[in-house]
């Protein structure tokens, strides 16, 4: 991640309401605020052009100049990290290359969301979930498919594993979280306005609040005991989902590792029930 993100990011919770404004347009849109002056910026941000300057000294500028080529060295670093991408419009000539710039966006992302991981914080997040007496997952939208994967694989190392309905009985489910419980919050562009209240909720009553999204703009990142980032862009008119799986892919990865032999012991009983259910399908295809 760019070292004037991470500024963002690390600064976020001593700003005033106005620099946050300013953070967040700098952030949702990349490509446009490293060649703002002064007074664009603040037009964008909706503040005064003093306070554009003052937030460049709050966040360790020599100036706004040295600030806004931070910001355009970023949006190059960027380009870079992502084969210099652009959307399919300006540059396809067929619809095949359309489809292969979004494997490469999705290949883009999974490397972006990779770099970006604290693995202090992960590893730290990991040990929370394993020490939580109930597990919580929250989303709703299209982040529920990513949800409903993360708790089918943490039900194979957890008894105590709930999903949260999308629905009224949510907060009722909400309500009966305590200390000693976790939750894990997905959200992507755009934000559930329900999922923010829930996730908010479960903090009040003291739950460890992990947060799965997309963005240093995101608002599920003021609750977090622990936040980390799986970049969603996309050329497409969804927003991916690759790289949030693959980050959940390591987390159940980490845990499972962590709980290698309960994991083990499960996994024999849940086999067992497989069999005498003849879950499985024994065909074989024949031979040539």
């Amino acid at each position: 991640m760019p070292d004037i993100y991470h500024r963002i990011s690390s600064q976020r919770e001593q700003m005033s309401k106005s620099q946050k404004k300013i953070a967040n347009f700098i952030i949702e849109h990349p490509n446009q605020a490293p060649f703002l002056n002064v007074e664009g910026l603040a037009n964008a941000a909706d503040v005064s052009d003093a306070t554009i300057v003052r937030f460049a000294a709050f966040m360790g500028y020599r100036g706004f100049p040295e600030m806004q080529l931070a910001l355009q060295n970023a949006m190059q670093e960027q380009l870079s990290a992502t084969e210099r991408f652009k959307h399919p419009s300006e540059e396809a000539q067929s619809e095949d290359q359309d489809l292969y710039a979004i494997f490469l966006r999705d290949q883009a992302n999974i490397q972006e969301t990779m770099e970006a991981i604290d693995m202090q914080a992960f590893h730290a997040a990991a040990d929370t979930v394993i020490n939580s007496k109930r597990i919580f997952i929250l989303a709703n939208r299209s982040a529920v498919s990513v949800a409903d994967l993360l708790h089918y694989h943490l039900s194979f190392i957890f008894e105590n594993v709930e999903i949260v309905e999308p629905s009224d009985r949510a907060i009722d489910q909400i309500s009966t979280i305590r200390e000693d419980d976790a939750l894990i919050a997905l959200s992507f562009v755009r934000y559930s306005n329900h999922t923010l209240r829930l996730f908010q909720m479960a903090k009040d009553r003291g739950a460890k609040a992990i947060a799965i999204t997309d963005g240093l703009s995101s608002p599920l990142l003021t609750a977090a005991d622990y936040s980390f980032m799986a970049s969603s862009k996309s050329p497409s008119l969804t927003h991916s989902l690759t790289a949030p799986i693959s980050l959940i892919h390591a987390f159940i990865a980490l845990i499972g590792k962590e709980k290698a032999a309960d994991v083990k012991k499960r996994l024999r009983t849940i086999e067992e029930a497989w069999r005498d259910f003849n879950v499985f399908s024994n065909f074989k295809p024949p031979s040539a």
